[in-house]
């Protein structure tokens, strides 16, 4: 089922690619000229400078209105007239890659960066033109050059992209996985950014997991490794057992026993949640800085309204992590409670500026800020919270449209999917991957 969803992936993310060049490289075009060199006069006789000069002018009106046949003609006269002209040598590799004359402006673009190696629009272009032509190693170090130069955001995105899909095809998973990141915080929203960065992380996951399972696959941490990716199917009951494995094998096995603390916590059994504290317990014996078993800890006594036990557990657990949203969450429910409003604010605000998403630290400021008088700012929170709300209940009603089945459960979700010994496919790094 995964090798099936990731080559249907695949086939849609390279087919979607091909239509991204063809509808950027018009919109680039303008931008690419304006970034290329001038065409220099004085390079060659008085004479050859005015028909230069003439050429120059009606070739860039022809680039710029597309008539690129035209545009080639003229440049290839210019260099007739002046060879080491860099400007014609650029423009005329522009003119043959929008044409997708790839081998071509490929040549034109290497004579151009012998001349001149800090031309980046260049070696992003003429990088993108060796990964038409099939010689990625080359694309990859003209690509990797420019990306680290180019600012213009189109076209770094572009070249981004490209750099991506040949690095992951490679295989180098690590350099794919930093140019995926930068090219999230040029395209934040971008889906198929968001996708092939899933991507890249999913495939480092499966080929660690499988060397695990080859070094040792009896293991304890084995076992710790299966129930991670139980739990991240979101079955919780396979998790559980798998942790317990785990445990069996090594009761000392570090984060073991939080793990499987987080699982019961979250399943719907009373007996699992229940016996979620002394797991957390045990993780704490285990590792007396496990920050996250202390603010655990301390959300179990703040339910169970022991005030004192838990405010020792998130004081303990701020000592530890001041950083961490839930602990200074926990801490401003606490205050709140307590009737320390000013302290309680304080805890929340730092809490949501941690973890913008948390609906529930913004409905419990906003309490807060009407307590001590602010509307404007209660409003501000109730306002956030109700939108996170609203964003999650259609994020849940999505997920549950989707018309997915998982082989081997029944329509309830029940089946030998529940064993605890899932295994990846083999991994799909070497697979053409790209980005629209």
């Amino acid at each position: 089922m995964k090798v099936l969803l990731k080559t249907v992936g695949t086939y849609r993310m390279l087919r979607a690619a091909a239509s991204f060049c063809s509808v950027i490289l018009w919109g680039l075009s303008v931008l690419l000229i304006s970034g290329l060199p001038r065409i220099a006069l004085g390079q060659a006789s008085t004479r050859d400078d005015a028909a230069i000069q003439r050429l120059a002018q009606q070739a860039e009106l022809d680039l710029h209105d597309q008539k690129l046949v035209q545009a080639s003609e003229a440049y290839r006269k210019i260099l007739a007239l002046d060879p080491g002209n860099l400007g014609a040598r650029s423009n005329l590799g522009l003119a043959y890659y929008l044409q997708g004359s790839y081998a071509q402006a490929e040549n034109e673009f290497r004579i151009a960066l012998g001349q001149k190696p800090d031309l980046w629009n260049i070696a992003a272009l003429c990088g993108e033109s060796e990964a038409k032509t099939g010689q990625n190693a080359d694309a990859i170090v003209h690509l990797r050059q420019a990306f680290q130069h180019v600012t213009e955001p189109s076209l770094r995105a572009s070249t981004g992209k490209q750099l991506f899909s040949l690095l992951f095809q490679a295989g180098d998973l690590n350099e794919a996985a930093t140019i995926a990141a930068d090219l999230e915080k040029l395209e934040p929203r971008n889906i198929d950014v968001l996708y092939a960065e899933h991507q890249v992380y999913e495939e480092m996951a499966d080929r660690a997991f499988l060397a695990a399972a080859q070094t040792d696959p009896g293991a304890a941490r084995m076992y710790q490794l299966r129930g991670d990716r139980l739990a991240h199917m979101g079955n919780m009951a396979g998790a559980i057992a798998a942790y317990r494995l785990a445990i069996e094998r090594d009761p000392h096995l570090s984060g073991a026993h939080l793990v499987l603390a987080e699982a019961l916590s979250s399943s719907s059994s009373a007996a699992d949640r229940a016996e979620a504290e002394a797991e957390y317990k045990k993780a704490l014996a285990d590792n007396p800085l496990d920050e996250r078993a202390e603010c655990r800890l301390g959300e179990i006594d703040f339910d169970r309204s022991d005030s004192r036990s838990a405010a020792g557990h998130f004081k303990r657990a701020l000592e530890l992590q001041p950083d961490d949203p839930d602990a200074n969450e926990g801490m401003g429910m606490l205050l709140l409670q307590s009737g320390s409003s000013e302290q309680a604010r304080v805890h929340l605000e730092r809490a949501v500026r941690l973890d913008p998403t948390n609906a529930v630290a913004h409905y419990h400021l906003s309490q807060v800020c009407r307590k001590l008088g602010d509307l404007d700012a209660a409003k501000h929170e109730m306002d956030e919270f109700l939108r996170l709300k609203a964003e999650r209940e259609n994020l849940t009603r999505t997920f549950r449209d989707l018309p997915l089945r998982i082989p081997g459960r029944d329509a309830s979700g029940k089946g030998d999917s529940s064993q605890p010994n899932p295994a990846p496919s083999s991994s799909s790094a070497g697979q053409s991957q790209s980005i629209p």
